[in-house]
Order: structure tokens, then sequence, then C-alpha cells
């Protein structure tokens, strides 16, 4: 990869020069924002693409519109991390399977569900984790249930009317894990909720150097330290992510 660099600024309220705008478009479609075209126009659409690129630099789970400014600097931040080793890419999360210890549940509800886009960081991450999990728990108790991820973003990102969250793809939702191996449909107060199932995937997940935070309203786990209580969490996990050191280009 060839770094990019700006004569003048790009984005919302910037000079926008033409071979400005067309190299800062091209690295974003080639980093998987391919909804943008490769011309030199600056409209809504790529103010808002480079909204989500810095609100996922930024490690936001919502789209701020003071921290995400839609707007590129010679020498600054974000054209860094455009050109960073270890750039953000935009991808919709694999589907996962039982030798890989995850699924993916969330690509079984298209089309009437669109949630299934994010970062490569968290897939990253999500795999690491459920590798983890089947090592340290689903080797040892084969019958139990994968680490299943639901709701992640939209596939231009943004915000969802179904969270308060989920608009850069650094975050997930876990569907709860069930004695007999199945997921969902229960909470954590529910019989049939499998907790021991739900600790591994939860230590696994926290043994990720980008794992940030768990939420879910299991007192007995959050009295271990393990996770946050939150309203609306007693049905399913929520898993956080935070950005890697930038790698330079």
């Amino acid at each position: 990869m060839a770094n990019i660099s700006l004569s003048k600024s790009v984005g919302l309220a910037g000079v926008n020069k033409s071979a400005d705008v067309r190299a800062v478009k091209g690295r974003l479609i080639d980093l998987g924002f391919d909804w943008l075209t490769t011309d030199d126009a600056m409209g809504p659409t790529t103010v808002k693409a480079i909204r989500l690129f810095q609100a996922i630099k930024n490690g936001m789970n919502r789209i701020d519109l003071l921290r995400s400014d839609g707007r590129l600097d010679p020498g600054g931040d974000t054209l860094s991390w455009l050109n960073a080793d270890n750039a953000p890419r935009w991808i919709k999360l694999p589907p996962g399977s039982k030798a890989e210890g995850f699924h993916n549940s969330e690509l079984v509800d298209q089309p009437t569900d669109a949630h299934d886009f994010g970062t490569n960081w968290l897939a990253d991450t999500i795999k690491a984790a459920a590798a983890d999990y089947r090592d340290d728990f689903l080797s040892a108790n084969p019958t139990k249930a994968l680490l299943t991820i639901n709701d992640i973003s939209l596939p231009r990102g943004g915000d969802t009317p179904m969270h308060a969250t989920h608009e850069a793809g650094l975050c997930c939702d876990i569907r709860l894990p069930r004695k007999n191996g199945q997921v969902g449909g229960i909470t954590t107060s529910s019989g049939t909720y499998d907790r021991p199932a739900m600790r591994a995937i939860i230590q696994a997940f926290l043994r990720q150097k980008t794992a940030s935070r768990v939420l879910l309203s299991d007192l007995v786990l959050v009295a271990e330290g393990l996770c946050m209580a939150a309203s609306g969490h007693g049905d399913h996990g929520h898993f956080e992510i935070r950005p890697p050191a930038r790698l330079p280009g």
C-alpha cells in the first residue's frame, strides 16, 4: 500500500482539491467503505464515511459529531490512521463454525435485519476469543454452546434505532448460552441459562488485547468483575473493543 498525502484539507468545510479527494475516497474504498464512488465529488455520503472512519479510530460506539468532524488535514491523526498498516477495514463479519468455536447468528436474520457489518478489528477479536473459548472450555465440554454473536452495525454504520450504540462496528451482542447447547430466548434468571459457559465466553473475550468491556445483567458475573449490569441486557451480552495501537504505514 502506497501512503496517500494531502496538499490541503479534505471533507466537511475542507479545501477539497480534486486529487486529494480522489486519494481519500480511493483509500476508503480499499478499506471496505465501498459505497463511495471513485471520483472527486465531496458530498454528504463521503462526509458520513469519513465520520464513521474517525469514530472507529477514536474507539467510539456512537458517532460524536464533535470528535468525528468529517475532515482530514495534512499531518492529522485521521490521515495517519488512513495510512496505517492496521487501518480499520469495514467488513461483513464472518459466519463462524463449530471448528472455530463461534457462530454468527446475525447472518441468519437477513433480510429482515441488516446489522451484519463491522470492523476487521472486531472480527479478529471475536475469532481469537472463540478459539480461546474452544480450547479452554469447549474441548472439555463439547456439547456446550458456541460463542454466538448477534447484532453488530448497519451496512454503512451510523445510527440504528435498535440500539443506543452499535454505530461504528466496534461492538456486538452475544446470545446467552443454554444448558442444552442452544442459545438465546432466555434471560440470566432462567433455569436453562448456562452461566459456566457464559463465564468462559466472557473470560476468553477479556483475555484479548483489544477487549474493552462487557455489559450483561448477571449479578453473579458482575460480582466476579467480569461484566457490568446495564438496562436491557438481561437477555443478551454486549462486547466492546478498543482500537489497537496504530502501526505506521
